[in-house]
């Protein structure tokens, strides 16, 4: 059985070099790792005017020549950039026959599905489906889609809690796949479904917001190991968040310096949010904390509370605390809030 890559959610526009980067990386990738088909889910295009913009650029310089097949269905933002007589590349078939297309490989081993975007699945598609000619190789689904599952809504863009072609596991077993491969979602996933069947979603191959955070991803499927998801060395938004404690500063400063060497590369956009309380001077905490950040962005919400610390009631806050069997996790949640309404009620004169 041939080794596919999946990918989906490129998004591309003219003015976001980050994308096309991403693309092209990928297919590298795909050519490094001898890759028999590369699919994209859907969403190449982040709106259907950006075709006549980039695929010419695209037929020339990626889609063509290539010593695998790429095989791509229209998502919901770029449906209607397929209308008409468009021509990507000899390596790339774009699938959009109605209901569905096939895509065969030359030793008849996988078939892939291709299912253009619609708003939902009708009966009418669904028993399209399940007629089709029967195939007695490794059978794959493309679509475009928003599977029932506890992923949040940020994972789908821009769309909000809109649902696009809204499935269920239910629904997808009884057609009968073997592997379905979607878009929509940007976040990468992997569902194993009851029947023994895999889904999966390889997520944005470039972070288009900045809730896409971590390392992007795509999906693999190989012959003996089945689906996994391999790394890419492409743009993404990495960002954490900290609470400061009073007294405990330096050790702060440490795991931020530790957590910014280690997360923060040359493709990627940092960010760091720092909450809580410190005894240190304001200024000198903020200047240490963006040093140790570095090359982050920094959002520092601190606030000293030195003379809180010394108040007789805080105290004898402390000294109850003392008395507790509370766990870690629980003294620092009360320590925090306790802190938090010290320093309203100093803010309001009433102590």
């Amino acid at each position: 059985m041939p080794r596919v890559l999946h990918t989906a959610d490129i998004h591309l526009t003219p003015d976001d070099q980050e994308r096309m980067d991403a693309l092209r990386s990928l297919l590298d990738l795909a050519e490094q790792e001898k890759t028999d088909v590369v699919t994209i889910g859907g969403d190449l295009f982040d709106q259907p005017e950006n075709v006549e913009q980039l695929r010419t650029d695209l037929r020339n310089d990626l889609f063509s020549n290539q010593p695998f097949e790429i095989i791509l269905i229209p998502g919901n933002h770029d449906i209607e950039a397929y209308r008409g007589d468009v021509f990507f590349g000899d390596s790339c078939t774009v699938i959009t026959e109605e209901p569905f297309g096939h895509w065969t490989a030359p030793d008849s081993s996988i078939r892939i599905t291709g299912l253009p975007y619609r708003e939902r699945p009708d009966d009418n598609l669904l028993l399209s489906l399940q007629d089709r000619e029967p195939f007695e190789g490794t059978e794959v689904l493309l679509l475009h889609c928003s599977l029932d599952a506890p992923f949040d809504d940020h994972e789908t863009g821009d769309e909000g809690a809109h649902r696009y072609f809204p499935v269920t596991e239910e629904l997808l077993t009884e057609l009968g796949f073997d592997y379905y491969f979607a878009g929509h979602y940007h976040s990468p996933h992997q569902v194993s479904f009851s029947d023994g069947s895999e889904f999966t979603y390889p997520g944005t191959p470039a972070s288009t917001r900045t809730s896409e955070t971590g390392q992007r991803r795509v999906s693999v499927l190989d012959p003996d190991d089945g689906i996994s998801f391999e790394p890419l060395d492409t743009f993404h938004y990495v960002s954490r968040d900290f609470t400061a404690t009073p007294g405990a500063e330096q050790e702060l400063l440490d795991d931020i310096r530790a957590w910014a060497q280690q997360h923060i590369t040359d493709s990627s956009e940092a960010s760091i949010h720092v909450d809580g309380f410190v005894e240190m001077d304001e200024e000198k905490f903020h200047d240490e904390l963006t040093t140790a950040a570095l090359p982050a962005t920094v959002t520092n919400e601190t606030r000293n509370v030195e003379h809180i610390l010394s108040h007789p009631l805080y105290r004898s806050f402390e000294a109850e605390v003392e008395e507790t069997d509370w766990d870690d996790e629980t003294t620092a949640k009360m320590t925090e809030r306790t802190l938090e309404v010290f320093s309203q009620l100093t803010a309001q004169g009433e102590i």
